[in-house]
């Protein structure tokens, strides 16, 4: 049970480290907010986006009792500069989901919290740095002045998987079902901006203009070999799909296909192409290797099995010594 666990843990942590590098990429980072938010009008532009740290301080929930604060990296996090591309705008981050999260909700929550929480320590900082008097015990005491602002932050969620997200997407779907609705109205609500290719058309997926667009449409039609073959053979686009999207491609839909070494647009139709070809003599070969079983079992001269199976002796002999 254990390598198991490694191993899917294994494949995780791959698919967290390629979707990270994927879309920390300003084109495609600009692209996803700008069809998500904006219909696909070119409002965040790539030169307005700014790297910010990516670390914040979040207090553990679950059933261990855990109090003790820990570190969590938000997947990508960045500042969103407006005019003379100096002052700050907005706070954008994306957070990566290779699977469905059933707690989505409360996680997004908390680093957004953090987000506006280290907005308010910066400020508090800035007024100590530079000996600046509050008006009143109000602003002493939390250290946030009446003049300060806090900048708006906005994530979204980018589900990798090919399944549909059958999870809550919003705080109050959390709660349990008997809870009276005058006293509901009162308590916050939380919904997750998701992005998420199962639920959506090829038509509400031609919104995004990067390659962004070409590897979610071919995650959405992964599980069905006919229309994915349909996808690639129609779409130019996939005739020269850049490295990073190709990888994207293969580890979150599970597409084991071959990049080349120093290439950097990769042709998806000749790659799956490859792969079937590949499938192909990986079943020859074990076809003859199974005849080959037969007769050596059979007793048959191995100059006989040579000739009738094209097997080397070296692979005869390993086969010989699994029976």
């Amino acid at each position: 049970m254990w390598k198991n666990e490694k191993k899917w843990g294994i494949i995780l942590g791959k698919k967290d480290s390629i979707t990270k590098d994927y879309m920390g990429n300003p084109d495609r980072f600009a692209d996803l907010f700008n069809g998500y938010c904006f219909h696909g009008s070119e409002v965040v532009l790539p030169s307005e986006l700014r790297d910010m740290d990516s670390t914040s301080v979040v207090v553990p929930y679950g059933s261990d009792g855990a109090t003790v604060p820990t570190q969590k990296n938000r997947d990508v996090l960045k500042v969103l500069t407006k005019t003379d591309g100096k002052a700050a705008y907005c706070i954008l981050g994306v957070e990566n989901q290779s699977e469905v999260h059933t707690a989505m909700p409360v996680k997004n929550m908390l680093y957004d919290a953090m987000t506006f929480a280290n907005q308010i320590s910066a400020a508090a900082n800035s007024h100590k740095n530079n000996h600046d008097k509050a008006s009143d015990d109000a602003e002493f005491l939390s250290g946030f002045f009446r003049s300060d602002k806090l900048l708006p932050v906005v994530t979204i969620v980018v589900h990798w998987g090919a399944d549909e997200w059958d999870a809550p997407v919003s705080l109050q779907e959390m709660y349990q079902d008997d809870i009276n609705d005058s006293l509901l109205q009162y308590s916050p609500d939380y919904h997750i901006n998701l992005v998420s290719p199962a639920m959506m058309s090829d038509g509400e997926l031609d919104i995004f203009k990067s390659d962004l667009r070409e590897v979610l449409k071919f995650i959405k039609h992964s599980k069905d070999k006919k229309s994915i073959q349909d996808l690639v053979d129609k779409d130019p686009k996939y005739k020269s799909l850049n490295r990073e999207a190709a990888q994207t491609i293969s580890v979150c839909a599970n597409v084991d296909f071959k990049i080349p070494e120093g290439e950097e647009q990769i042709d998806m139709c000749k790659a799956i192409e490859d792969m079937k070809e590949d499938a192909r003599n990986e079943g020859r070969m074990e076809t003859k290797s199974q005849i080959a079983m037969s007769m050596l079992r059979k007793n048959e001269p191995v100059e006989i099995i040579i000739e009738y199976t094209g097997l080397s002796d070296q692979q005869i002999q390993k086969l010989a010594q699994q029976i």
